[in-house]
């Protein structure tokens, strides 16, 4: 059987509120055949439960044989559907897992820096989202800008948050959680 794999960015459950404490995530997703194929189709589309989807994943990683880097996209995949179930320990096993395989994948890098952020380690969460600013996808790469922006707020780096959250839009225009984020700020001139 002929099947054919790429790599795709699904940005999924960013959340933004200013009262509320935010959390972001992007995604690597593999698109193919077989088990593989319905695990993207169900972390990018959304279209089965969390526990079905990842009994999906799970099946794909035990029981299809993969190239090294698809692999790698579906324990990311995978991580994801911790992550939307709140379980950021198990994503980031996942997610570093898939970097282990395939350390080239910057967008995997994003959802670590995620990961890393919501379990409140931000210095190492800053870490992993500047490696994932080297991606060439421009949703990923606004994805991780917006999460760098709200690390570097966590960790009171407030001048390079406002950047980070604008880089974002710069890149993403339609990017409505990193313009919620803008409307916190008042720039003041140097001086006043």
């Amino acid at each position: 059987m002929n099947t054919r794999f790429g790599l795709g960015i699904s940005v999924v459950a960013l959340a933004a509120a200013a009262a509320l404490p935010a959390s972001g995530q992007g995604a690597v997703t593999v698109i193919g055949g077989g088990l593989a194929q319905a695990c993207y189709e169900a972390v990018e589309y959304n279209n089965i439960s969390v526990p079905k989807a990842l009994e999906v994943c799970s099946r794909a990683l035990e029981t299809e044989t993969m190239r090294r880097r698809d692999k790698a996209a579906t324990h990311t995949n995978r991580g994801i559907l911790f992550m939307r179930m709140g379980n950021n320990a198990r994503a980031l096993s996942d997610y570093q897992r898939g970097l282990a395989m395939a350390p080239d994948l910057q967008e995997t890098q994003v959802n670590v820096g995620a990961a890393l952020y919501n379990l409140k380690r931000y210095p190492e969460a800053l870490e992993a989202l500047n490696a994932g600013l080297g991606s060439e996808d421009i949703d990923a790469k606004a994805v991780a800008y917006y999460n760098r922006g709200l690390t570097n707020e966590k960790l009171g780096n407030i001048q390079l948050a406002y950047e980070d959250f604008r880089e974002a839009l710069i890149l993403k225009p339609d990017f409505e959680m990193a313009a919620t984020q803008m409307r916190r700020f008042t720039v003041v001139p140097a001086g006043s």
